[in-house]
């Protein structure tokens, strides 16, 4: 459901802010949700439904066109939005994606090959010195890999946090995700197929062919291409879905920056924003102290499991409060 009402959201971003126009908003969201249940209750799946309420929406101009209203122009909107993520920007930021993906999952591909390759060193002869060379060899490349584009992502997450993404910008993205699913869904069925194949491979070597080692080495193998698959195309989706999920670009969902906090919760951001902060903290000093003083180490730790589902219904309560104002 937040799909559909961060496309309203996007739609009536340039709209001018008034009763009138908000009272349709708020009308045409709950038309549009009602219509996403129906077709959950015909049997369509969640995407299938979000896809057709979407598709089936008519123009933002004929709405605004009945209520006698215009669009901020684009003079005004680049006024507003000086340090707008414009759509260069953001394919770029694909490529990086992209790249990371390609980085880490080869890295750790390189690391499930270096165990697929330790495992030969107990032959007790000189060439088994073999093995722990190419491991060192493999874990050398695999963090080769990992630590600089890492350090590249981080930057590119930096320079984007917290700026706001253009109509445009989140149309192309919502464009890549539908293009994407299925070959994510393709890359991490296969994937977890091959995690899995991995386990009867070790049986195989082992039971029949009496070759425990190769069997191990085998599981490795195949467990790192899995895994490969798994991260890979996870990384890329993911990363085409952090620009249709709010109006700003946020690195951290946990920690939105302040002008997606304002986005989100309004009045209430400030409240969220200190609440955030000590919420945490203030539950594990609560833990420690309150374990302390009854010495009920064995079943205090169920304060953890209570305190998520109580931060979770304030969030969501504060982003609800913030709805019902506008």
């Amino acid at each position: 459901m937040n799909t559909i009402r961060n496309y309203l959201d996007s739609l009536f971003l340039n709209v001018p802010k008034t009763a009138e126009t908000q009272k349709a908003k708020k009308d045409l969201l709950s038309t549009m949700e009602d219509h996403y249940y129906e077709l959950i209750e015909e049997g369509k799946n969640e995407n299938e439904a979000i896809g057709t309420v979407i598709n089936e929406f008519g123009s933002i101009d004929e709405l605004l066109a009945e209520l006698e209203l215009e669009k901020k122009d684009s003079s005004e909107q680049d006024t507003e939005f000086f340090d707008a993520i414009d759509i260069e920007e953001a394919f770029d930021f694909w490529a990086t994606v992209r790249r990371f993906a390609f980085s880490v999952s080869s890295g750790i591909l390189l690391f499930c090959l270096a165990l697929s390759t330790v495992v030969f060193s107990d032959n007790g002869s000189i060439i088994a010195a073999l093995p722990i060379v190419f491991f060192f060899i493999f874990i050398a490349l695999g963090v080769g890999l990992i630590v600089p584009a890492g350090m590249k992502y981080s930057k590119t997450f930096e320079t984007l946090e917290d700026r706001p993404l253009t109509q445009e910008t989140q149309k192309e993205a919502r464009t890549q995700v539908k293009n994407y699913e299925k070959s994510f869904r393709s890359g991490l069925s296969l994937g977890i197929g091959l995690c899995i194949l991995a386990i009867p491979s070790i049986v195989f070597f082992s039971e029949f062919l009496h070759l425990d080692t190769v069997g191990v080495s085998t599981f490795f193998g195949i467990a790192g291409i899995g895994v490969f698959l798994i991260v890979y195309t996870s990384i890329i989706y993911n990363g085409f879905k952090k620009m249709t999920k709010s109006h700003y670009f946020i690195s951290d969902e946990d920690e939105p920056g302040p002008r997606a906090t304002e986005e989100t919760y309004g009045k209430n951001a400030p409240f969220i924003n200190f609440f955030r902060r000590i919420y945490w903290p203030c539950i594990v000093v609560i833990y420690f102290l309150g374990s302390s003083i009854t010495g009920g180490w064995s079943y205090s730790w169920l304060i953890f499991v209570i305190a998520g589902p109580i931060y979770s219904f304030v969030m969501e309560q504060g982003a609800r409060n913030k709805n019902e104002e506008q």
